[in-house]
């Protein structure tokens, strides 16, 4: 606002407002900061008075005649050490938006750029006509007019996947926006599309320039989008952009060579598709980059062709100028320097040390440190923060040399991986013990997968105000929603049939650990409401199909005489803490195993028999029924489940750890009651009341995650079910996961952050999954030692029994004799009998001799056994031993 005495000043209403319609809620943190601040800024939480505190900071940055107040885009997943984050921290994305300046105040075109928009208008027409849905909302910057786009939910980067598929929507984005406005004869900022880049925030005011203009909240239609719906529209738009911006590029250059007098580079020349010269990071620069494309960046300037070879000048400086017509001549692979100012070996060098592309890169940027410049676009690559420039790679590139360079290697999320071409091994710093100490277990649901919602929130803190584990309370709820899912609501991949949701869970852990705790608090969260939901006690396979059936008068009987079993319920729930019910899962009963019923039955395939009497005929048609199941396992049992992997029922678990992890807080918070939907008619329900009442319900997928499920399938089709027969079901699991997780929030539809959380809830319940087969390995080691163990000790005490009924003597002490009279030769003098004692007879052998029956000390049986064959002669009444005149043969 403008002070009718005074300069303009914030209006910290606007500000309140705008950072409450972005950024509440939103988990992670808001990160503010101005030039004021020196751009390291500060961070605030989302809730309500981290927002009124937020809005506080800017207007007094405002108030210190700051040239700009700004908001980072994304909120971040933890405060930074320093400064104010980078994209490897981005976590919360809430909205979508560009850099619409327009005039010459603040951003005046260079000699050889288009003019940005004449206005505001000129602004929304390239929005307009660019292909991209309506913006939900404009910001006036003082000097710029921003399309700003809602998304419908937040939605949180959890994995580095995640934040490069985000990013190329982000950046896509802007170049749809460029190339409309090219198509106008106009240019346009697409350097915002980055993770961790800031807006202006309305409400504050724009000083650059020398002047003072306010910035405000401009009109909108309020819409929002889904991130899902957004990501199509540029995926279809991006790749003639980018080709036209490339034609943008060329003409710039043209007008630049006609001011200047320069050379053009000829056109790019047409590599072959699925070039691959190496897989290292270097070789993918060299696959998919040109000289022009490192060269140009650092002011190098085209003159030319000599050859066939590109020559180029190098950059000045000081004043100096290069001395002959060209420094650099470049063919498709090796480029040579001729100049001694340009910091590059200088003439034709030897194999393995040519200017590659590559090498070119890390002489560029890296004082020709290869090692360095590959591990830093391996870090960039897996989404971390880059120590050099390779984080301002091209997209594609960065996504090959993950492809390429990360997929294969068990440490592909770590940013310290190198490959390819290097000329010394890496020289990170080793780890940290305390870091490792307070990361998070990989087998425990991460702290960010709980901050995704409020509903996950609150059954962490039910979880810890019970004691108990929150992952196992998350699946055992999960079930409980799933067991009132009405068979007719269902998961749609996009690929095959609707599947049911009928959800099992494994609690894992010793007795006493909380299973039934965690039992009881997913109760308290997702109270059964009274409905026909059969109570299925897990013991026979005909006892379980028998729960959904009812014995009732054969309607085609006059006489009524006649039963017939009819199915009476079409849900069902089974609960079982103790492993002792899996003994029943390996045994045959009336036609039907227990096993092969409940594999059945988490797919709601046909289940029964076709008994010639009607009274004994069970049979459950397919997708008539769900079941689902919480099972409460200790390791002995789960390791029994585990070794019937063949049949199929421990790929259908959600494994989960039932002991409180080490990071539990200490003090108990308060218990929280259900989680409640809010229906259409605007009452609050236990999502489990709300779930039953759903019927005819298909839950669809976003197209994400529809490819992705085909790619899991193929991948498990072509070999990869064979190598790892426990992922076999992964993607019907997920597809579950997610859809249950969309039930659980209110919603019939899975959203991207759904489809993301479930992939979290996988690999964690593979993390658990493993420890379950650890512990079995152990015991079955433990068993095998056993019984080897006794099978030796066995074979000693048999031998030892022959020996001595031939010989007298037990072969330990022969055998200790023997040691004492070449110790004792070795040393030809006398040594005291106590260190011959001490030397010759091993801990395990003493205790062989006592576990044998013999009677006495080995040492004075051998002792005794020694003198008596003349292999050592004691001496000082004994106290003092010396070899003796023979040996043994």
């Amino acid at each position: 606002m403008t002070d009718e005495m005074g300069p303009p000043t914030a209006d910290r209403q606007v500000v309140h407002d705008w950072l409450t319609h972005l950024y509440s809620g939103c988990p992670g943190y808001l990160s503010i900061c101005s030039d004021k601040d020196g751009w390291a800024g500060r961070r605030f939480t989302t809730d309500k008075a981290g927002i009124a505190a937020a809005a506080e900071y800017v207007v007094a940055l405002d108030k210190r005649a700051a040239k700009g107040v700004y908001a980072q885009v994304t909120t971040l997943r933890e405060k930074p050490a320093e400064g104010r984050g980078g994209e490897d921290l981005a976590f919360g994305l809430t909205h979508l938006w560009a850099d619409g300046d327009y005039g010459t105040i603040g951003h005046k075109p260079g000699p050889d750029d288009l003019p940005a928009p004449p206005d505001a208008e000129g602004v929304q027409k390239v929005v307009s006509e660019s292909g991209l849905p309506t913006p939900s909302g404009w910001a006036h910057t003082g000097g710029g007019y921003n399309p700003v786009w809602v998304l419908a939910g937040n939605h949180l980067v959890h994995s580095d996947e995640d934040r490069q598929r985000v990013k190329a929507v982000t950046t896509g984005l802007q170049a749809i926006l460029a190339a409309q406005a090219y198509r106008l004869g106009w240019s346009w900022d697409v350097e915002v599309g980055n993770l961790d880049r800031l807006m202006k925030v309305p409400g504050t005011v724009n000083r650059k320039e020398g002047l003072e203009r306010p910035t405000a909240i401009g009109p909108g239609t309020g819409e929002v989008h889904e991130l899902a719906d957004l990501a199509a529209v540029v995926a279809d738009l991006a790749p003639a952009a980018r080709e036209l911006l490339e034609q943008a590029t060329r003409e710039k250059q043209e007008r630049k060579a006609q001011r200047t007098g320069a050379s053009v580079p000829p056109p790019r020349r047409v590599r072959p598709p699925g070039l691959h010269s190496g897989d290292g990071p270097l070789d993918v620069l060299a696959d998919m980059l040109e000289f022009r494309d490192l060269l140009e960046p650092e002011g190098w300037t085209y003159v030319g062709q000599t050859g066939g070879r590109q020559k180029w000048l190098r950059p000045t400086a000081g004043g100096d100028g290069p001395s002959s017509a060209y420094s650099l001549l470049c063919d498709d692979h090796v480029a040579v320097n001729w100049s001694e100012r340009s910091d590059l070996p200088v003439g034709a060098l030897p194999a393995g040390q040519k200017l590659t592309i590559g090498t070119l890169y890390a002489h560029l940027h890296y004082g020709g440190n290869t090692g360095e410049a590959a591990r830093d676009i391996m870090r960039a690559a897996a989404g971390r923060a880059a120590h050099g420039p390779a984080g301002r790679l091209p997209a594609p590139v960065l996504a090959e040399v993950k492809r390429r360079c990360l997929k294969d290697s068990p440490r592909a999320s770590g940013y310290d991986m190198w490959a390819g071409a290097q000329d010394e091994p890496p020289d990170e710093p080793a780890p940290d013990d305390d870091a490792d100490a307070d990361a998070e277990p990989e087998d425990r649901l991460p702290s960010t997968f709980w901050a995704a919602s409020p509903a996950l929130g609150q059954i962490q803190q039910m979880a810890r105000a019970r004691r108990t584990s929150p992952d196992a309370v998350l699946h055992a709820l999960l079930a409980r929603v799933a067991a009132m899912a009405d068979p007719t609501v269902r998961a749609a991949s996009g690929i095959h049939s609707p599947a049911t949701l009928g959800w099992y869970c494994g609690l894992f852990g010793p007795p006493g650990t909380g299973k039934g705790q965690a039992e009881k608090a997913a109760k308290a969260l997702g109270p059964f409401p009274q409905t026909d939901l059969a109570h299925i006690d897990i013991s026979t396979g005909q006892g379980v199909i028998a729960a959904y059936l009812e014995l009732k008068d054969d309607p085609d009987d006059d006489k009524g005489k006649k039963k017939i079993l009819v199915q009476s319920t079409a849900r069902g729930y089974a609960l079982a803490t103790e492993g002792s019910v899996l003994d029943s899962m390996a045994q045959m009963s009336a036609g039907a195993t227990l096993n092969g019923v409940l594999c059945k039955a988490w797919m709601s395939e046909r289940q029964g028999t076709s008994n010639a009497d009607l009274e004994r005929r069970r049979s459950l048609p397919e997708d008539s029924y769900t079941l689902s199941m919480s099972l409460g396992v200790q390791e002995e049992p789960a390791a029994k489940l585990l070794e019937m992997g063949s049949i199929g029922l421990p790929q259908r678990l959600a494994w989960a750890h039932s002991r409180l992890s080490r990071d539990t807080p200490r003090e108990r918070p308060e218990e929280t009651g259900p989680v409640f939907v809010t229906t259409r008619r605007g009452e609050d329900v236990p999502v489990t009341t709300w779930v039953s009442t759903l019927r005819n319900t298909t839950i669809r997928v976003p197209a994400r995650a529809t490819q992705e499920l085909d790619d899991l399938a193929l991948e498990i089709a072509f070999g990869r079910g064979e190598e790892f027969p426990l992922d076999t079901h992964e993607p019907l699991w997920r597809l579950k996961g997610a859809a249950l997780l969309a039930l659980l929030h209110g919603r019939t539809t899975v959203s991207e952050e759904d489809w993301d959380l479930a992939a979290v809830m996988w690999k964690t319940s593979r993390k658990v999954r493993d420890c379950v087969q650890e512990a079995a390995r152990r015991r079955l080691r433990a068993q095998r030692d056993a019984r080897v163990a006794e099978a030796v000790q066995t074979a000693v005490e048999s031998q030892s029994a022959m020996y001595e009924a031939v010989h007298g003597v037990h072969p330990t002490v022969v055998n200790v004799a023997k040691r004492a009279y070449r110790y004792l030769t070795r040393r030809s003098e006398e040594v005291p009998a106590r260190d011959v004692n001490r030397s010759c007879i091993k801990s395990q052998d003493r205790e062989k001799y006592r576990t044998s029956g013999a009677t006495g000390t080995l040492w004075a049986a051998a002792l005794q056994y020694g003198c008596e064959q003349g292999w050592l002669v004691p001496l000082a009444d004994g106290a003092v031993l010396t070899a003796g005149s023979v040996g043994p043969e």
